[in-house]
């Protein structure tokens, strides 16, 4: 071994120079055996199974979170004002403990069950997600997967595959917080993507998710609505006999390119308005309303009634290119409540009735 400092021969063996006294350099063959760094035999990706452990750590704390903090605002109201804490409030407070994972994941080391499991959330760089990408993530994930369990993990796991349908659809990926952050971003670069046909599988089966959604609340709120009113079918169905009458008008503007003036026009007499339950109907020739009176004696507030009430209808025109004509006709009530119409027939008709 050559000193570095006197140039001086040494023996392999020695360990300080023969000549100077200086240390001799240590030779690659004796360099000590490095220590593998934390984690580097853990894998990069987390299996399913801790995950979900992880998730329901977190909807434990999220719940707890959602509770006190509502409480706590409730209470901390009362304590200063004396009064009861308004609604909005414990809400706000809930809204708060149910985005709390979000938030963590967005600003800390993670939620508490991938603290707990030695988990993080990164995207694609590595990086911890910002405030609006974690709560995207986080609102899909507690909210489709919870809401549509059983054949929907399984479509989702052929789409998405172990990432996950949130994971994917935010940019995010699950990784072991004890692994080498050297290995991450490689491993991150090997996931497979979505490919173009599993992001149309999965727009479809949204779409029709939310259609089914979307019939089912407005099936309940429509029945709930129908119930409330005893008048909104005698409505449903003055509305349906006065259709003859609107017919006669379309036609007529077919044939003129104008409306008609009066009931003769049409050919309209009283007697068969009142078999059809009207008293009266009042044309405009200028806008083409059509504004019913119906027949019978005014109600009480003990025994309500449609008599002497109106229905109104006014006419939307189709443009020339697609034929012209009476497209349909908008229904609605200067004097009937919207409580007792149906939704088809809320039209705000006040200031056409007349």
């Amino acid at each position: 071994m050559q000193c570095p400092r006197c140039n001086w021969q040494n023996p392999a063996a020695n360990k300080v120079c023969f000549s100077c006294k200086a240390v001799l350099p240590v030779t690659a063959h004796e360099a000590p055996a490095q220590r593998p760094g934390p984690g580097v035999n853990a894998p990069i990706f987390p299996g399913i199974w801790a995950r979900l452990a992880a998730t329901a750590f977190d909807a434990i704390v999220m719940v707890a979170a959602m509770v006190g903090l509502s409480m706590a605002a409730s209470y901390t109201y009362q304590g200063l004002t004396g009064a009861d804490g308004p609604a909005l409030l414990a809400i706000a407070g809930g809204l708060l403990g149910l985005l709390l994972p979000a938030f963590m994941d967005a600003w800390g080391n993670g939620s508490p069950g991938k603290r707990l499991l030695k988990q993080r959330v990164v995207t694609r760089k590595g990086s911890s997600p910002g405030l609006l990408r974690s709560i995207w993530r986080h609102t899909l994930k507690y909210s489709l997967n919870l809401a549509l369990p059983g054949p929907f993990h399984h479509i989702q796991q052929a789409v998405f595959g172990e990432r996950a349908m949130h994971n994917a659809l935010a940019g995010t990926h699950v990784v072991s917080s004890q692994v080498n952050p050297r290995v991450v971003l490689p491993a991150l670069a090997r996931v497979r993507a979505v490919t173009g046909a599993g992001r149309f599988l999965f727009i479809v089966f949204g779409m029709v998710a939310l259609v089914l959604a979307g019939m089912v609340i407005a099936v309940v709120a429509l029945d709930k609505d129908d119930a409330d009113s005893p008048l909104r079918a005698d409505v449903i169905h003055l509305d349906l006999v006065s259709d003859p009458v609107r017919l006669l008008a379309e036609s007529y503007y077919q044939r003129t390119k104008t409306f008609a003036p009066d009931m003769a026009a049409l050919g309209v007499t009283l007697e068969s308005l009142r078999t059809s339950g009207f008293s009266k109907l009042e044309m405009n020739p200028v806008n083409g309303v059509l504004r019913f009176t119906i027949a019978g004696d005014p109600g009480t507030a003990v025994l309500p009634s449609l008599g002497g009430k109106h229905l109104v209808y006014l006419p939307e025109l189709r443009s020339e290119k697609k034929g012209g004509g009476v497209r349909r006709w908008r229904c609605g009530s200067d004097d009937i409540p919207r409580e007792d119409r149906p939704y088809s027939c809320r039209h705000e008709a006040g200031a056409l009735a007349r």
